[in-house]
C-alpha cells in the first residue's frame, strides 16, 4: 500500500503559487523600467531659489591663446568661457586681480571665481575670503576693477551677479555649477591666500 499522499488539486495550486510569484517579478521589473524611463526623461530638477537670476551663455570654446593674442569679444562680462591663457590661475583668495584669461581657464577646470568691486567695503572683502577658506578647493576670489556689480560669482557659462556678499548663494552656486566644465575635476588646489 502507498503511504504517498496525494490530495486532489496540489499540483494545480504549486503551479498557481508559480505564476504569482513569476507574475510579482514581472510586474516589479516593468514597475521598474517605467520609473528608469521617467527618470530618464524628467527635466533636470530647477536650480536652488537662491539662483534663479543665474545667467546662462553660450560656450565659446575652450583654445588657448597664443602669447600676445588679442583677447576676443567675450559674450558676458565678466568671461564665463572662451579663448583663454595657457595657464590658469591657482586657486585660492587674492588681493591683486587675477587676469581673465586665467581665470576662465581654472573655470575650464572646474573652479569658481568670485570676483568683487574693489570699492566693495573693508568688512565685505573679509568676509569673501573667509567664505573663499570655507570653501576651500576650487574657489578664486579676486577683485576686479570692471566688475558690473558689487560681487559676480562665474562658473564655465554661468554668471550671477550679486548687490552684496552672501555667503549662502555663493555655497549654492558652488555647489550646483562648480565641476560642470569641459575639464572638469582638473586640480584647482587652494594655493593662494594674499589676505591672511
Amino acid at each position: 500500500m502507498s503511504t504517498k499522499s496525494s490530495q486532489p488539486g496540489s499540483g494545480r495550486s504549486s503551479r498557481l503559487v508559480g505564476k504569482l510569484i513569476w507574475g510579482a517579478v514581472v510586474v516589479v521589473i516593468l514597475g521598474g523600467a517605467v520609473l528608469l524611463a521617467v527618470d530618464l526623461t524628467a527635466p533636470d530638477a530647477p536650480p536652488p531659489p537662491e539662483l534663479k537670476a543665474v545667467e546662462t551663455f553660450d560656450d565659446l570654446g575652450t583654445q588657448h591663446l597664443a602669447l600676445g593674442e588679442a583677447t576676443p569679444n567675450y559674450n558676458s562680462n565678466p568671461p564665463t568661457s572662451g579663448p583663454h591663457a595657457d595657464t590658469p590661475a591657482a586657486c585660492g583668495v587674492y588681493r591683486q586681480p587675477v587676469p581673465d584669461v586665467n581665470s576662465l581657464h581654472s573655470m575650464e577646470h572646474g573652479a569658481i571665481v568670485v570676483h568683487y568691486d574693489p570699492e566693495l567695503s573693508q568688512e565685505q572683502v573679509i568676509d569673501l575670503e573667509e567664505i573663499g577658506r570655507d570653501v576651500g578647493g576650487e574657489i578664486i576670489v579676486t577683485p576686479r576693477p570692471d566688475n558690473p556689480s558689487a560681487v559676480v560669482l562665474t562658473a564655465w557659462t554661468k554668471l550671477l551677479a550679486l548687490d552684496e556678499v552672501d555667503g549662502d548663494v555663493i555655497a549654492a552656486f558652488e555647489s550646483e555649477f562648480g565641476n560642470r566644465s569641459p575639464e572638469a575635476g582638473a586640480q584647482c588646489p587652494f594655493q593662494v591666500d594674499e589676505g591672511s
